[in-house]
């Protein structure tokens, strides 16, 4: 019965991805996107629900035969997980990515690597590339003043995708890829941590995630590979190959760098130096870029905002935008000195699963102080809600697909302009479930210390 209800809420998200696609540009039709996406989200919570990844059942004792249907269920539900994930991302594939323009600029710095031309270097309206303007990518590229702020692995990879086929769906298609090894990563690692391989619903069927690689074919689906695939060594005692994914995934995306002191074992100096000299070497290519390297880096880190969580808070409450950035940058740093003590204060080697929590934790504050939260922002979280899985999270997963309604203005008037009410609307549920669970997580933890003293 268990499948069949689950195959039936497969079909629907179908249903909804197939209208999705039917609906061209995206931008053009948000509000009508909008409406299958959560209906989609619906579908996946009411799968969710089904398989209950939140309160796993305790084992109890069986007979053989019993235990054979289970196991045999088991499989079959992982089978209807894997295929429909797959056929969703199919679908989405198909479709072409109007939501967000970057996979253009993809595209654009794609062929200047393949030419090498440094994209450090040279923004898309600088003089010198003017031969190299055409009618299909550069006028769809966002922000022709400003050089490249994607790292060297993503831009190996732009220009090696481009020399497969030079396509918006080959470039879609190679960040569709990691987005499935992802999946990979995650199934061994919950076999590693011997959890149910049906938890990987959550981000096999979570339609955010499929929204944004496998419809927009954003990269940071590539930092999220490697970034799994260094938690899983890492949790195999695979040290020297953990740091190598953990600096692959630097590369691609520097967020990786936060979990590196959590990442080093007994050779921490060795280490460091191999993070390091990975991350030089691939960067050696662009130093003809000077001060260019991180120019855009550090426009974006001082002057970009947009649907943020408490960032808004902070500039309410706080001076200037300096002084409220200020405050998110301390607020973040702090909580990742305590996360870094107590876990090593907790940590032991038969425990190494541990550093999930910290990143779950990590990464959550860092999406709630950021000034900027695109929804492809909130993907990073995702699989960590596959070992830790968190109702407010998994909630968040659909209500920041709320922020995309700013694209109705915006194609009307080309003015880029939030809705309080939209903002509101994402973010008081969040935080209204994750209050309510903290504070009953709270009372059963104080409940099994009182029966534990009895």
């Amino acid at each position: 019965m268990k499948q069949l209800l689950l195959a039936g809420l497969g079909c629907g998200q179908v249903l909804a991805y197939v209208f999705i696609l039917s609906l061209e540009n995206l931008r053009d039709a948000i509000l009508l996107c909008q409406v299958a996406f959560f209906f989609s989200f619906f579908l996946y919570l009411a799968s969710l629900y089904l398989l209950n990844p939140f309160h796993p059942q305790p084992h109890k004792m069986m007979g053989d035969e019993q235990r054979e249907i289970t196991i045999s269920d088991k499989k079959v539900v992982l089978t209807l997980i894997i295929i429909f994930a797959l056929f969703f991302r199919i679908i989405l594939w198909l479709s072409p990515p109007a939501l967000s323009d970057d996979i253009y600029r993809y595209l654009w710095e794609g062929r200047l690597v393949s030419m090498d031309i440094n994209p450090f270097e040279y923004a898309p309206d600088a003089p010198q590339l003017e031969h190299m303007r055409d009618q299909d990518i550069f006028p769809q590229i966002n922000h022709k003043n400003f050089v490249t702020i994607y790292p060297p692995l993503t831009q190996f990879i732009f220009s090696l995708s481009l020399q497969l086929h030079p396509s918006i769906k080959m470039m879609n298609l190679t960040f569709l890829i990691f987005d499935v090894l992802t999946m990979i990563v995650l199934m061994l690692t919950l076999r590693s941590l011997t959890i149910d391989l049906t938890r990987i619903i959550i981000y096999a069927w979570n339609p955010l995630i499929i929204m944004e690689f496998a419809g927009s074919g954003h990269l940071d689906s590539v930092a999220i590979f490697f970034l799994m695939l260094s938690f899983y060594l890492f949790i195999k005692g695979k040290g020297v190959s953990s740091i190598l994914s953990l600096a692959l995934s630097f590369l691609g995306k520097l967020l990786a760098l936060i979990f590196l002191p959590f990442i080093l074992q007994k050779k921490k100096v060795l280490s460091t130096v191999l993070f390091v000299a990975v991350i030089c070497v691939a960067y050696l290519p662009f130093l003809g870029a000077g001060t260019k390297l991180f120019q855009s880096l550090i426009i974006y880190s001082n002057e970009w905002v947009f649907n943020g969580s408490l960032y808004p808070l902070f500039i309410w409450v706080l001076p200037s935008p300096a002084t409220a950035r200020g405050m998110s940058a301390i607020l973040f740093v702090l909580t990742i000195g305590v996360l870094f003590f107590w876990y090593r204060k907790r940590h032991l080697d038969a425990d190494k699963g541990s550093i999930y929590i910290i990143g779950f934790i990590g990464l959550g504050l860092l999406l709630l102080v950021t000034p900027v939260l695109h929804p492809w922002y909130v993907c990073w979280i995702v699989p960590f809600l596959v070992i830790y899985p968190n109702r407010a999270w998994i909630l968040l997963t659909g209500a920041v697909f709320l922020s995309y309604w700013v694209l109705k203005g915006y194609v009307a008037s080309g003015v880029w302009e939030e809705n309080l009410l939209v903002v509101t609307l994402e973010y008081v549920p969040f935080y209204g479930l994750l209050l309510f669970d903290g504070i009953q997580g709270f009372r059963k933890r104080s409940q099994r210390l009182v029966h534990s003293k009895r």
